[in-house]
């Protein structure tokens, strides 16, 4: 089968060949999904032939977007460009779940399935798990259809887009009364919750200004999920020093039991996750 690089090239200067993206992402399913690329400045004239290769490669794809800059904004989200028009709402299918978003409102990355399979396999019957910054909730579905014994996944988001689309995937999922979703700032809900078995701080970009309140959230013996960016020299070397320096403070013996490099974030530029039980 072709590649995107193969159906462009003919079309492309020989000298420009090697900026030709060679992956992107896809949301949604064979009845329908959305491709999302990033297209280097110097493929500006070529960027609509490449939204169209796209489609002819992926028939289920009926809309392309370029991806334009980094996550931005109080909701953490990209700009995007229409190279391609068609619906952006979806519903993407994910081991035996189904996740209804659409990019352009809420963030949701297929690419983290990895983690979230990761994750969902250490939760234990039992467990309440607090998952702040909760977007459309794909942790919380993952951990639920692997432990349907997990006793509640409480979900917290702000951007009122991301956290419709939760409440439709709770039922998309059959999950009603399963997790808790509530609408509004984590920095303030978070302290509601004291004794929590599990917490999830997935947004790599600030998680870190939440680490304090999620030590004194779980209960001893629990276990943070704390996701950082590191640099490819030594990924988590910045991610172990907040670490350090937030338990010092609390006075908390704390455990790193796991580091984990998630993916790629930017070149040279890893997301990566720790793993910390408070003893």
């Amino acid at each position: 089968m072709p590649t995107l690089k193969d159906v462009v090239k003919p079309f492309v200067p020989r000298e420009l060949w090697d900026k030709i993206p060679r992956s992107f992402d896809i949301i949604g399913s064979r009845s329908g999904a959305v491709a999302i690329i990033e297209i280097p400045p110097e493929l500006e004239d070529y960027k609509v032939l490449i939204g169209e290769a796209i489609i002819k490669l992926n028939r289920n794809v009926r809309a392309v977007l370029r991806r334009v800059g980094a996550r931005e904004g109080e909701f953490r989200l990209y700009k995007y460009e229409v190279l391609v028009p068609g619906p952006t709402e979806v519903i993407h299918k994910e081991d035996n779940y189904l996740i209804r978003v659409d990019p352009t409102k809420a963030y949701f990355s297929p690419r983290d399935q990895g983690d979230r399979e990761d994750i969902a396999r250490q939760v234990m019957p039992g467990e309440v798990v607090l998952y702040p910054f909760a977007g459309v909730g794909p942790y919380a579905i993952a951990i639920l259809k692997r432990q349907p014994l997990t006793r509640l996944v409480i979900a917290i988001e702000l951007n009122e887009y991301a956290y419709n689309y939760m409440l439709s995937n709770i039922k998309l999922n059959k999950l009603e009364g399963r997790i808790l979703p509530l609408h509004g700032d984590a920095a303030r809900l978070m302290d509601l919750f004291h004794n929590v078995d599990r917490v999830l701080l997935t947004l790599p970009l600030g998680a870190h200004r939440f680490l304090r309140q999620a030590l004194t959230c779980v209960r001893k013996g629990g276990i943070v999920h704390f996701y950082h960016l590191g640099v490819e020299e030594d990924p988590f070397y910045e991610a172990e020093g907040i670490v350090k320096n937030y338990c010092g403070e609390l006075g908390l013996d704390c455990i790193i039991i796991n580091r984990r490099i998630v993916r790629d974030y930017a070149p040279h530029v890893y997301k990566v996750r720790l793993d910390i039980r408070v003893a």
